[in-house]
Parts: C-alpha cells; structure tokens; sequence
C-alpha cells in the first residue's frame, strides 16, 4: 500500500487528470485527442515525477526514525492509547 501511495499515485494522478482534460476539451471542440507529439504529455509526465520524489522526501522526512519500533494502539482504562514509534 505504501508504494502505490508513495509512488504510483503521484505519478498517473497527472496522467488521468490530462487525459480526462484532454478527451473532454476535444469532444467540446469537435476534434481529436492530441497525440504524443502534439500534447503536453512529456510535461505530464514530468510532473508525475515530480509529485513521486517530492512524497518520497516528505515521507523520509516526517516519518519515524530507521529502526524504530512501533507500538500499535492499546485499550487502557477504557480508553484508546494510540499508536505511535518508539
């Protein structure tokens, strides 16, 4: 799960969006799709991954520390302890 949110998912988020933005604005117009050549698919692309290395610095830096250890929530005196690292 954490390589498809970390990873896949920024990089086909631009993708979908463009090609929905893409089939939308030529159906409006009463043209054709723009191909690879002619669209600005390599900026999309660019962007994709952008949006994957910029969540894999975010997630390097507000993670938890290499070796942590993670103490999963407990029911103590009626009440939910979280989660957290240790």
């Amino acid at each position: 799960m954490r390589i498809f949110v970390q990873i896949i998912l920024p990089l086909i988020t631009p993708i979908v969006i463009y090609t929905i933005w893409s089939y939308w604005d030529a159906k409006r117009n009463n043209t054709k799709m723009p191909g690879w050549e002619e669209g600005y698919w390599f900026w999309v692309l660019v962007l994709g991954f952008v949006l994957a290395v910029v969540s894999l610095i975010i997630m390097a830096t507000l993670g938890a520390e290499p070796g942590a250890e993670y103490v999963p929530p407990v029911f103590k005196d009626g009440t939910v302890v979280p989660g957290q690292y240790k």
